[in-house]
């Protein structure tokens, strides 16, 4: 369960499609870029635009959408995206709609069990709640759309404060000018914390995730850099000089904002990078150890059990018996 799915709605917009295509784009283009310098590298996780009965779907602008193939229910996917779509017609056109939708429902409803992250904006949501998904959270929703909402479905808790809402297997926006923010958690949660936080940066999101980001500003660029070339072999004295600084600065203001030296930080972020290899690729540990950074494997190896208390083997054997193996 690894690809990502792109449900291609009749009326989807351009840029609700996009958020997701675009973004998944730049993710898997930085992935490469990352472990270019060690061995090409393509990112195990794919995207598949689905529609429900395998044909094209003509967009918003009436612009033809080809797909890859039609919903499966034997299929599980890691992230499925609803885009926005246009609405028209009133209730009755809507409820026509869902009624037209009965396939998609139930497929969303297998994808939900088989632990799917299932995204929505806007009126999609309205998809989730006709297939029983959000009786338990609440709805972000358009001033503007609330009228129709609260048409078809009456009991449905609306959220009237927040564009985006989170509740871990759903993550809905109320519209356009949210989606990014929201596939930027996806990735988070999917791919990578370090992809997602560089992808936040290029789309202008800083902001939206900032936690594991160090106060001092040296430490954050230094942060940034790391993660995007943990893979390279560079010592903390090439490192100290790129940020015009000594290495025992450096040194000691990582240690005051995380707790840790570069030398470890660089650590755990292989480690990191280990951990999602090892879920969600088939590749051997002695490759992964070369493309995280390390020429020894057996110095990965015991690097790994250190770290989690498991040898790689283990660690991978564990996430795919229980789904998910815990985090070290």
């Amino acid at each position: 369960m690894s690809d990502f799915a792109l449900v291609a709605l009749p009326g989807a917009y351009h840029s609700s499609v996009g958020a997701l295509a675009d973004s998944f784009l730049l993710a898997r283009d930085r992935v490469e870029h990352i472990f270019a310098d060690i061995d090409p590298v393509r990112m195990e996780t794919g995207l598949r635009i689905l529609s429900q009965d395998g044909g094209p779907v003509a967009m918003s602008n009436g612009i033809r959408l080809d797909v890859d193939g039609a919903l499966d229910p034997h299929v599980p996917h890691a992230f499925v995206w609803l885009p926005a779509f246009r609405l028209g017609g009133g209730p009755e056109a809507l409820k026509q709609r869902i009624e037209a939708s009965r396939p998609l429902l139930a497929w969303l409803r297998v994808q939900a069990e088989q632990g799917a992250i299932i995204g929505a904006s806007g009126g999609s949501a309205m998809l989730l709640a006709a297939a029983g998904l959000t009786a338990h959270c609440a709805i972000p929703v358009a001033r503007a759309l609330r009228p129709l909402m609260r048409a078809l479905f009456p009991r449905q808790a609306l959220e009237e404060r927040l564009a985006l809402v989170d509740r871990g297997d759903l993550l809905l926006s109320s519209g356009l000018g949210s989606d990014l923010a929201l596939i930027v958690r996806v990735i988070e949660r999917t791919l990578s914390p370090d992809i997602a936080r560089w992808l936040a940066s290029i789309m202008g999101l800083d902001s939206v995730d900032e936690e594991l980001v160090a106060n001092d500003p040296l430490v954050a660029q230094a942060q940034l850099w790391l993660e995007q070339n943990f893979a390279r072999q560079a010592n903390i004295a090439q490192l100290a000089a790129l940020f015009s600084t000594s290495p025992a600065t450096l040194n000691r203001r990582f240690q005051k904002a995380l707790g840790m030296s570069p030398r470890a930080y660089v650590q755990h972020l292989r480690l990191q990078a280990a951990i999602r290899m090892l879920e969600k690729s088939a590749r051997s540990v002695d490759r992964i150890a070369q493309l995280v950074g390390y020429s020894d494997s057996r110095l990965f190896r015991a690097m790994f059990r250190q770290q989690t208390g498991m040898t790689a083997s283990q660690w991978r054997e564990a996430a795919r018996s229980k789904g998910a193996a815990p985090s070290p």
